[in-house]
């Protein structure tokens, strides 16, 4: 699988990364710098993003979910985040 960085936000929730940490998360995306930057409405508080086989994809920590929950949610197909994060990610 090809993944590359790209500057496009995720446009809305796919899907849910839980049990990971975040070293794990980096680990698969070894190319992909987590944005830790804060969003302008202060609900997102770091961001994965990047092209899989040129399918937008990202990851991101929204209101504290990885804090509170241990979850991130995620933007992207099926089949990518499967093959990344086996049964760590599950589909909405």
């Amino acid at each position: 699988m090809h993944i590359e960085s790209t500057s496009h936000e995720p446009p809305y929730r796919t899907g849910t990364l839980k049990g990971l940490t975040l070293d794990e998360v980096q680990e698969m995306l070894p190319d992909i710098s987590a944005d830790i930057r804060v969003s302008g409405d202060r609900k997102v508080t770091m961001t994965w993003r990047f092209l899989a086989n040129r399918k937008p994809c990202g990851i991101w920590d929204y209101r504290k979910s990885y804090e509170l929950r241990g979850e991130l949610s995620t933007f992207g197909p099926d089949e990518i985040f499967a093959a990344l994060f086996g049964e760590a990610y599950t589909t909405l």
